[in-house]
């Protein structure tokens, strides 16, 4: 797996800058930086519905308990089934949450983000397994260049370019440069992955 300073490194051969004469500190600039690719690459990885960004977990409701945890890297839901019976549940807003007046224990769920819970409109009577598929929290805050790189290395080269390219353009502060920038880190994200995630269709009746 790579490390942020093998990205460090793969910036300085981009801007012509291995002797450090330019920007002396990884972590003063480039660093920084690189945590802002992270952000955007995983929040365009989540609204392009990008496989391999998405995980999922094991779950089961307790008997007299009308919620369940959520994972601790939980960030946005992508879908919750029902072991058993294979269902998916049916996840509701609040709007409609608030006026169900009648329904199975597992028919619908709320997430519940202040508590950090999956809230069910019943109480299920016993132990159920579940499956939570979700995006993770992608979160480099505390990201150091020992740190690894995520997505087990899919997106380096179009993160080390995002970075180089804005650092380029870092004396220029033309906002319309950076601004295309991440149009083409976005384009080069989903035109390499978007193919990767199955396509649905929605089909007409029986065949």
């Amino acid at each position: 797996m790579s490390t942020v300073q093998s990205i460090v490194d793969d910036v300085r051969v981009e801007i012509d800058d291995t002797g450090s004469t330019r920007f002396s500190n990884d972590t003063a600039m480039i660093l920084p930086l690189i945590k802002q690719a992270i952000r955007r690459a995983n929040r365009i990885c989540q609204r392009m519905s990008l496989h391999f960004a998405k995980k999922s977990a094991a779950l089961t409701t307790v008997a007299n308990q009308a919620y369940v945890s959520l994972p601790a890297d939980f960030d946005i839901p992508i879908g919750l089934y029902r072991d058993d019976t294979h269902e998916k549940i049916a996840q509701r807003n609040e709007d409609i949450w608030e006026r169900i007046e009648s329904a199975a224990a597992l028919d619908n769920w709320f997430l519940d983000l202040v508590n950090s819970r999956v809230q069910f409109n019943g109480t299920p009577t016993e132990a159920i397994a579940l499956t939570l598929w979700y995006y993770p929290t992608v979160d480099p805050s505390a990201y150091t260049v020992a740190s690894t790189m995520p997505w087990s290395g899919r997106l380096d080269d179009i993160i080390s370019r995002y970075v180089a390219m804005r650092l380029q353009n870092i004396d220029e502060m033309n906002i319309q440069v950076d601004q295309q920038i991440m149009a083409d880190m976005e384009a080069s994200i989903v035109n390499t992955y978007q193919h990767l995630s199955p396509q649905i269709l929605e089909g007409e009746g029986w065949l």
